[in-house]
């Protein structure tokens, strides 16, 4: 006798008269199929998603833990710097010009605050602290580059202080009183200072780092007649020829800078801005002979 229909012929007889039978194995069948589709999106896409995520959070952490003491660091050696300049404004602003920067004067006089050996490191390491400060910052963000945008709650990169720092360097706007116009000026703007960070930057051993305080000066003694040293030119018009402070709106600008580094610096490590802050008191006093902190 010849089959016609096989897969009929398959199926108990009992099924056929039964339909409720043929009903539970259809369902019974779904259900399997469901679950092994559901078994692989959790096995294939959801727990590799899972540890992609979870790798990458890591790796943030990382990287957040490599940068933190280095950052950390050099914000407190500007804000120091940037303290002891409102401090000492009137002394300063008479002295920071570019005479002074490329003095060439090769060793110091005098122990005297107006020795120019003396002036030309106060603004060479002023603009090094300065420059470094933005150097680590764009190392630590090319390194988050190929990393999503996790919500981290010491993220260095995101902190609303840093973007107050930012603002108070690189906002016209800030500048808005009735006297705007009389005042004088300078501005870095965003694109220049994460310049000043790509320049500060150089590979040793395969490593990357900021450049030694030697090379800097280098830099500095090439500037005007290498054109690849452009970038440190925002830099020095923002820290020379400054005026009285009523006449100058940098003053104005170093004090929104002195407040955005305390409470960038409190937010990343509240223990080491208190140590930083009694250590400060500390050695707080008359200056004596040289303003140099």
């Amino acid at each position: 006798m010849i089959l016609l229909n096989p897969i009929a012929a398959s199926v108990h007889p009992a099924a056929t008269d039964n339909p409720s039978v043929l009903t539970f194995t259809v369902i019974a069948a779904l259900v399997t199929v469901s679950g092994s589709l559901v078994a692989l999106l959790v096995k294939d896409f959801l727990l590799v998603r899972y540890f992609e995520k979870y790798k990458e959070k890591a790796s943030l952490k990382k990287i957040s833990k490599r940068y933190k003491d280095p950052i950390l660091l050099s914000a407190k050696e500007v804000l120091s710097r940037v303290e002891s300049i409102l401090k000492l404004y009137k002394y300063d602003s008479k002295n920071f010009t570019r005479e002074t920067l490329f003095d060439k004067s090769e060793c110091m006089v005098r122990n005297h605050p107006a020795d120019p050996y003396y002036l030309r490191n106060r603004l060479t390491s002023t603009l090094y602290r300065f420059c470094s400060f933005w150097g680590w910052l764009e190392l630590y963000r090319q390194d988050l580059t190929f990393l999503d945008s996790y919500s981290y709650t010491q993220n260095l990169q995101s902190s609303a202080f840093l973007d107050d720092l930012r603002s108070a360097i690189a906002d016209g706007q800030l500048n808005n009183g009735p006297k705007w116009r009389e005042l004088k000026d300078s501005l870095i703007f965003r694109e220049e200072l994460r310049s000043i960070g790509e320049g500060m930057i150089e590979t040793v051993n395969n490593q990357r780092t900021i450049i030694g305080y030697g090379k800097f000066q280098g830099l500095l003694g090439d500037f005007e007649t290498n054109a690849k040293n452009l970038w440190l030119r925002p830099a020095i018009n923002f820290f020379t020829y400054y005026l009285p402070e009523e006449e100058d709106f940098r003053h104005h600008r170093l004090e929104l800078i002195k407040s955005a580094l305390h409470n960038y610096i409190k937010t990343l490590d509240e223990e080491f801005y208190e140590a930083f802050v009694v250590k400060k008191k500390q050695r707080s006093g008359p200056v004596v002979n040289s303003p140099l902190p």
